[in-house]
């Protein structure tokens, strides 16, 4: 199978978890993005396949080399909204400082408890 037809059906691999994210959040009144439950419901059937099918990976590397350019928009919306967001930096600095350090901390202790598991799995 060539390069693209493998992209094609990877990427609409992605677009099908993103489309029944925001199908399932619309119908079910779920208080969450689309996009996010698109993304769980994504990484969910990868748990279950235990490993990252090929045609998947092949639909979203190109996505991958190219992240940089789909923070355009948001960069942009910065300049746009940059009055009200000078009028207001303080607050934003301390959420974004805030919620970074309580990430890490999360992040940090769920690797440890899991690294934890493997090595008990390891000794038994």
């Amino acid at each position: 199978m060539s390069l693209f037809f493998r992209f094609l059906i990877g990427f609409s691999l992605i677009c099908f978890f993103y489309f029944s994210g925001e199908m399932l959040v619309r119908v079910a009144s779920i208080p969450l993005p689309g996009t996010l439950m698109g993304l769980l419901m994504l990484l969910a059937w990868q748990f279950f396949r235990r490993k990252t099918p090929m045609l998947l990976l092949a639909g979203g590397t190109p996505i991958l080399k190219h992240m940089a350019m789909l923070f355009v928009p948001a960069v942009l919306g910065v300049g746009v909204y940059w009055q009200e967001i000078s009028e207001n930096i303080t607050g934003i600095a301390l959420a974004i400082i805030v919620s970074t350090a309580i990430s890490l901390g999360i992040s940090a202790w769920i690797a440890q408890k899991i690294l934890q598991s493997v090595v008990v799995k390891d000794d038994s």
